[in-house]
């Protein structure tokens, strides 16, 4: 029997949208094409996101039931999520990306949603993806190559990477000390 596929970054965002409550095709797209934050990372076309849904519902993470609105037809088809889903969506809000190239996309997305089930699990998230760039750094400052002219092509890509995993750990640590600094201040308010 065929392991099924885990459900990519965007369509953990939809089994976000879904853990809120049921919806909609129609809607459940209007909404994600609106999330504040994931509307800047993630355009997804009626089209691809109606092909989504279909995987997801295949897969066994969402599961769909047709109601009858005011007894008119055709009926609308509601898609909500299923304990699978919700584990699978719950595993990927606090696993830290392991390619420091979905930084800019899955794990903001991560990010965004982790936010929407408190403090907790934000913070695990930034923890674990924080030993997870920390080791990337490790790698890079263990493998630096010589600063010679014949490694000079080498030692350019290298010492950008190690910028970008520090810069990357940097604003780890402003955004986890923000945003601990705004839950205090909600929490006197």
């Amino acid at each position: 029997m065929a392991r099924k596929a885990a459900p990519i970054s965007m369509e953990h965002v939809i089994l976000a949208l879904l853990d809120r409550q049921p919806l909609h095709g129609y809607e459940l797209h209007h909404r994600l094409s609106r999330l504040p934050g994931i509307s800047k990372i993630w355009n997804i076309k009626q089209a691809l996101f109606y092909a989504k849904l279909e995987r997801l519902h295949a897969d066994g993470y969402i599961q769909q039931h047709s109601i009858l609105k005011d007894g008119l037809m055709p009926a609308r088809v509601v898609f909500q999520l299923t304990p699978m889903g919700r584990t699978s969506l719950m595993t990927w809000i606090t696993t830290p990306v392991r390619k420091a190239r979905d930084v800019q996309q899955v794990f903001l997305s991560k990010l965004i949603i982790a936010r929407g089930y408190g403090l907790s699990k934000t913070l695990e998230l930034i923890h674990n993806q924080r030993i997870v760039c920390k080791s990337w750094l490790n790698h890079l400052e263990a493998e630096m190559p010589d600063e010679n002219p014949e490694n000079m092509d080498e030692f350019l890509v290298h010492t950008y990477k190690i910028n970008r995993d520090q810069a990357t750990l940097r604003w780890l640590d402003t955004l986890e000390a923000k945003l601990i600094a705004a839950d205090k201040k909600t929490e006197f308010s």
